[in-house]
């Protein structure tokens, strides 16, 4: 397990650089030719301004694997709540590729799948990344934490 990090029952995810230091370092870069090709411009702000709050919605995202409540917790975005999903819920995992053009991948997301109390089917993003072979480590990561904590008890 290479992804995760773990203190006694509780797993959790470390940082995944590999998509927001390319963001950040854009937005920060295109406030700092603002500031000094185009100093009138409102352009540097806004480039600053998003950029600050890209590195608060970074700081703020976790996933958590709780083997004594048997839940997963995850916090994705600026203004998300902490999401948490049972592992009997849990329908299994999704992974999605987006592509520019057909050849070109954009974005990687890992998704579970899961019912909520009401019992309908809902999806929850859990990591995301430039390319397929983090997200696929991930994955495999998770499958080793669930079904050997729980001996095969859960099909995922």
């Amino acid at each position: 397990m290479t992804n995760f990090i773990k203190e006694e029952n509780l797993y959790t995810l470390k940082r995944q650089y590999g998509l927001i230091v390319p963001l950040l370092g854009t937005f920060f870069g295109l406030a700092l030719v603002g500031f000094v090709k185009i100093p009138e411009s409102s352009f540097k702000w806004w480039m600053l301004g998003i950029g600050i709050l890209l590195a608060i919605a970074y700081a703020r995202r976790s996933l958590v694997i709780d083997m004594d409540k048997r839940e997963i917790q995850v916090v994705m975005g600026l203004f998300h709540p902490v999401r948490t999903i049972p592992l009997e819920n849990l329908q299994g995992f999704t992974v999605h590729r987006l592509k520019y053009m057909g050849f070109i991948t954009i974005n990687v997301s890992l998704i579970a799948n899961y019912y909520n109390e009401e019992g309908k089917s809902k999806e929850l993003g859990l990591a995301e990344s430039f390319f397929k072979r983090p997200i696929q480590s991930i994955l495999n990561d998770l499958h080793e934490v669930i079904y050997d904590e729980n001996k095969g008890t859960i099909e995922v």
